[in-house]
């Protein structure tokens, strides 16, 4: 349990530790990094400012993992997906390798309301996948110690960054900032980009006359550019299925077009797939598909698919 309290002239952090007992600490500056910015949100409210913004986008996706032992079996693949086609199916799979020559495999469903709750039931979710291909791989393993279920509601984008002003010192991170939909795998690289943006900051303030007010001043001021990009690729993802919930993005039925140009791209023209892999992993800008170069390789393949 952790709270921020507010102080003369630093912000202060309550705290319970292992033992269970009550300890403070003291801190020019605060990284609010606990996941849904209650901390700082609960200060906002004690001293009476303004709460930011959201945006929510309603999913409501389940998944259920277990982690199994292949023994000597042997595929052609290293990483192996399922994607759903939203029109008709809302489930997907994966397997994935893990250290010690086991494999983590996780099915998932937007807008699900029954879970998986037996190694059978497993079994019956992945024959229902949109190919055979995780069902073969794991349907003659032993079954797993037992099964793990997570529940995600909503990505939310709290605006920090619209807000005119945040108490000194505090400075919300990561998902307390912006949680996304875990499946797309966003959370964890986002957050270290914004720790880089952090460290870019930090040494350009550190001769400022007040380095956490130029400090705080200057990450809101960029990290929305920074959060935008993956925040939309995977709420236009999210938007294909029927029952996300909230608002579409601006020029959402032209960016589903241009996505469905792109995806035949990427399944005929190495050069557009790594181009879209790096940008989907986030190692490169979003405005790599836009070139010109890339846009003239998407826009072949779409004259070549309507010839």
């Amino acid at each position: 349990m952790m709270e921020i309290v507010p102080a003369a002239t630093r912000p202060m952090v309550k705290f319970e530790n292992d033992a269970g007992v009550g300890a403070a600490i003291e801190a020019d500056l605060v990284l609010d990094a606990s996941g849904r910015g209650a901390p700082t949100l609960a200060l906002l409210d004690v001293l009476g400012w303004e709460r930011p913004q959201e945006t929510v986008v309603g999913v409501d996706i389940s998944y259920t993992t277990a982690v199994l032992r292949p023994g000597r079996t042997s595929f052609d693949w290293q990483n192996l997906v399922t994607l759903p086609d939203p029109a008709t199916s809302a489930t997907a799979g994966l397997i994935i390798p893990l250290e010690g020559g086991r494999w983590f495999t996780s099915i998932s469903h937007h807008g699900a309301t029954n879970r998986p709750g037996t190694w059978e039931d497993y079994l019956a979710a992945a024959r229902q996948l949109k190919t055979p291909a995780i069902y073969n791989a794991v349907y003659k393993l032993l079954p797993p110690g037992g099964l793990r279920h997570f529940v995600f509601d909503a990505s939310r984008w709290r605006h920090f960054e619209r807000l005119k002003r945040l108490p000194r010192g505090i400075l919300p991170v990561a998902d307390s900032l912006c949680r996304f939909n875990p499946v797309y795998g966003q959370g964890m690289t986002v957050a270290a980009r914004e720790a880089k943006l952090l460290r870019e900051i930090l040494d350009r303030v550190a001769g400022e006359a007040d380095p956490i007010e130029a400090l705080q001043a200057g990450f809101m001021s960029e990290v929305g550019a920074l959060l935008q990009a993956p925040w939309n690729m995977g709420v236009n993802a999210d938007f294909a299925y029927p029952t996300t919930r909230g608002e579409r993005p601006e020029r959402y039925e032209e960016s589903r077009q241009f996505e469905a140009a792109l995806f035949r791209a990427v399944v005929a023209d190495p050069v557009v797939q790594r181009a879209f892999s790096d940008v989907v992993q986030l190692m490169e800008p979003f405005d790599l598909i836009n070139s010109p170069d890339i846009g003239q390789r998407i826009e072949a393949h779409s004259l070549a698919q309507n010839a």
